[in-house]
């Protein structure tokens, strides 16, 4: 085996695996019972944990090679800004520390859209224009109509629309050429993404009444998708 084809870690056995999995439910479980009976405090201790449990699993499974660690590195940085992002969002009544959450989900989807696009969207140029910028158009068009009304989260939001967008559209292209249950798991996670985070704008922004319990759930499934969709770039049982 050559320096390049091994593997940088011991992955986690069964055993591990049904540990660790039935921790995270017990996590996700406790996250959102509490975002249904609206427990601030069990939210604030539990929806922090969501996100490190999704790097650490995603990180022991993987083994990387030469060829894909620009992908890992990508999805990991994106992980830990959806981490940050995550610890700002639960203070949605400050402005300024939206705006922060909202830099910290923009970085992670870029992220996100890097490690896509070197998955299988970068050797096809002419598709990802044709799905793409008619995609992100709409994704802004939306972005518009949300933040019609907030002055200063106008600008920002209609940039995020766009880049989340994308990111969705690099999903479903990737689908698209690999034509597998990956690919597909990928592409629901980020439309999973964009539900969760419309809404969010309608709630905020539109004064919808959404209960926070289905904001949570999509961005926890979202994020699970995405991460288990991409794991298959570097490890051979995902």
């Amino acid at each position: 085996m050559t320096l390049e084809n091994k593997a940088v870690k011991e992955p986690l056995d069964k055993s591990q695996k049904k540990v660790f999995w039935s921790i995270f439910l017990v996590v996700i479980t406790v996250n959102l019972l509490g975002n249904y009976f609206e427990d601030y405090y069990v939210v604030l201790y539990s929806k922090p944990l969501i996100m490190p449990f999704i790097s650490i699993y995603f990180s022991t499974t993987w083994q990387q090679k030469s060829e894909n660690s620009i992908i890992y590195k990508c999805m990991m940085i994106g992980f830990f800004f959806a981490w940050l992002g995550d610890l700002y969002m639960m203070f949605l009544d400050d402005e300024v520390i939206m705006l922060l959450g909202l830099a910290c989900f923009l970085v992670c989807h870029q992220m996100y859209i890097t490690a896509l696009f070197f998955s299988s969207v970068k050797d096809n140029y002419k598709l990802t224009l044709f799905i793409t910028f008619p995609l992100s158009i709409i994704g802004g068009y939306i972005g518009y109509l949300v933040a019609l009304k907030s002055s200063i989260m106008f600008a920002p939001i209609l940039v995020y629309s766009v880049i989340l967008v994308t990111m969705f559209s690099f999903a479903l292209i990737r689908w698209m050429n690999r034509k597998d249950r990956w690919g597909f798991m990928t592409m629901i996670g980020a439309l999973l993404f964009i539900c969760s985070d419309l809404m969010i704008g309608l709630k905020n922004f539109q004064g919808f009444e959404i209960p926070e319990v289905y904001i949570m759930a999509t961005y926890i499934v979202a994020q699970f998708f995405i991460s288990r969709g991409m794991l298959c770039e570097g490890a051979e049982n995902v």
